[in-house]
């Protein structure tokens, strides 16, 4: 029993005396660094990660390899009107399919439209990213609409804009 007890505290002696080394120069990277790559345990990156490789990691199960190399997914938008030119008829009105691309957002984000250099009004809101679409039934002759993916409700960043041009129909 005596040499048990012997055992136990020269472990926890050699334990303490390992874990307690660090020195200044051991910090943390800044959180830009921590966050810029990172390793998953298992087959697939967290949400908001792309999978850049296979790897190795004691702190996973399994054999080699059992995680995954992440890094950040680059932010995109993108957003376009279909067509881009409308042929409207007289006296009326037409449609264009609206339709924005994001990834590697911070969510929501706000799809607005000026008319002929109007103030902005709200089209949508997006939650998620992906690719998705809407119509704009209200399209007029001789006028231009820019819609716009911003980072806030209002104001914001706008981070892509595309426009969409009604021409009279011939």
């Amino acid at each position: 029993m005596k040499n048990r007890r012997l055992l136990v505290a020269s472990f926890l002696a050699a334990l303490l005396s390992a874990c307690g080394s660090g020195t200044v120069d051991d910090a943390e990277p800044p959180l830009e660094t921590a966050e810029s790559e990172l390793i998953s345990c298992g087959p697939l990156c967290p949400p908001g990660y792309t999978q850049t490789g296979f790897a190795c990691s004691t702190a996973c199960f399994g054999n080699c390899p059992n995680a995954v190399s992440c890094s950040p997914t680059p932010a995109t938008a993108a957003v376009w009107g279909t067509p881009q030119t409308v042929s409207v008829p007289a006296g009326g009105l037409a449609t264009s399919r609206i339709c924005w691309r994001t990834s590697g957002l911070r969510y929501p984000v706000w799809i607005k439209v000026s008319a002929n250099g109007a103030p902005e009004q709200l089209f949508t809101k997006e939650s998620n990213a992906g690719q998705h679409c809407e119509n704009a039934p209200w399209i007029q002759a001789n006028s231009s609409y820019v819609f716009s993916i911003r980072t806030a409700k209002s104001g914001g960043a706008i981070l892509t804009s595309g426009t969409v041009v009604g021409v009279p129909a011939p």
